[in-house]
């Protein structure tokens, strides 16, 4: 039986590269750039005003006393100045706009009294005010994206800004879902004794989908070897297959026999954790094939310990672990001794002083408990006890979002 540090290498190191698509600026957002981005020009690619006000030369402003300029023209955005800006003269503009030849700094208007072609300016400015330079966020050559970046709201507007429309992304991976046993039956079935309900292949389908996956759930598949030969092989038309349940030592557990018999190699089998030890790992040729446990929380944590960095990975996203951050402990908690356990557990305070504790039952079927959960305290291998206010890490299953505004 392996580590998990060491499971997560082996998934990493084998994995295939998706092919590169080109989409529209409209379908970019969370997509992996698949490639980086050099701006061919300056932005903002002009001199312009940053307020509503007035164009003039600041040295015209030395005297604390208001002074008194002669309005030579309007400048609207997206059009062009047609006169200078000389001594005594200013030019009224608007947001945006070309900052005329002989202005260095635009006066608020709200710190402007206007007359007719007269505009008196009421306090002095500096050299430079409210004045966007030609290429101060943005300069020609510039490496403005790297590829393996996620790209957010603010990066297609950048992309847009360069002219980009065809943005360069990685496939999306097309990941078969499975789920065994004779036990189970869809939600709109009705539930007979003994029986229960396949939420595995939804909680792994919205799981795959925030991974950057686009998911197909091929349906239940019964604990008859036929059936799940036959399941198996239209999974792998899929760049990444999952199947939940099969891969324990029960009499009915066929999934590891079956895979083999198809040319899985088997990678590993068993990592030492909890919960979710009886997990399966292998590769088909370019696919890899993930056998992942029966029990809900099982196999939703070890989808994301394994699953959503190799999917990260083959789209060549740089960042592909869940996120981390120190916090205390606020119940004694006692684990699994020679294992690494993942505690599902809610986090409250601010970042600089994060408090952990348990949602409840650790149950390995208890998937409430990992739907109240902000996320997943790690007990090391070496630990079996951790006390109230001892510090720990958290691997954070989701961005924080609060209900007051902080600002």
């Amino acid at each position: 039986m392996i580590g998990v540090r060491q499971a997560q290498q082996i998934v990493l190191s084998e994995l295939p590269r998706l092919p590169v698509e080109h989409v529209g600026l409209d379908l970019a957002g969370g997509r992996a750039l698949a490639a980086g981005i050099t701006s061919d020009r300056d932005i903002p690619p002009f001199r312009n005003s940053a307020m509503d006000g007035y164009a003039l030369r600041s040295s015209d402003l030395t005297s604390p006393q208001p002074t008194v300029f002669e309005v030579i023209e309007t400048i609207a955005a997206g059009t062009v100045p047609a006169r200078r800006i000389e001594p005594g003269t200013a030019a009224m503009i608007m947001t945006g706009a070309i900052v005329p030849d002989g202005a260095d700094a635009v006066v608020r208007v709200e710190d402007t009294e206007r007359d007719g072609a007269k505009v008196t300016v009421l306090r002095p400015v500096q050299p430079g005010a409210n004045v966007r330079l030609a290429g101060e966020d943005i300069r020609r050559g510039n490496a403005v994206l790297a590829a393996g970046h996620s790209l957010r709201p603010a990066d297609v507007g950048v992309l847009a800004s360069l002219g980009v429309t065809r943005v360069p992304v990685a496939r999306r991976p097309t990941v078969a879902i499975l789920t065994t046993g004779d036990e189970l039956v869809e939600p709109d079935q009705t539930v007979a004794p003994g029986q229960i309900v396949n939420s595995n292949a939804y909680t792994l389908a919205a799981a795959v989908q925030q991974a950057g996956g686009i998911p197909h759930v091929l349906g239940i598949v019964r604990d008859v070897r036929e059936q799940t030969r036959a399941a198996f092989e239209t999974a792998f038309t899929y760049d990444l297959v999952l199947s939940t349940g099969g891969v324990s030592m029960g009499v009915f557990d066929l999934v590891r026999e079956v895979l083999a018999s198809l040319g899985v190699i088997e990678r590993f089998w068993k990592v030492a954790q909890k919960p979710g030890k009886p997990i399966s790992f292998g590769m088909r040729g370019a696919t890899p094939v993930f056998g992942l446990p029966g029990n809900p929380v099982s196999s939703l944590v070890c989808f994301h310990l394994y699953v959503q960095p190799a999917l990260r990975a083959m789209q060549g996203l740089r960042e592909l672990h869940l996120p981390a951050v120190r916090a205390t402990s606020t119940t004694e908690l006692r684990t699994a001794a020679g294992m690494t356990e993942f505690v599902r557990c809610l986090l409250t305070g601010p970042l600089d002083d994060l408090r952990v504790q348990p949602t409840g039952t650790q149950s390995s079927a208890a998937l409430r408990s990992m739907s109240l959960g902000d996320g997943l305290l790690v007990s090391p291998p070496e630990q079996s006890h951790i006390a109230a206010g001892e510090r720990v890490t958290v691997l954070l299953l989701e961005q924080r979002f609060t209900a007051e505004a902080a600002v």
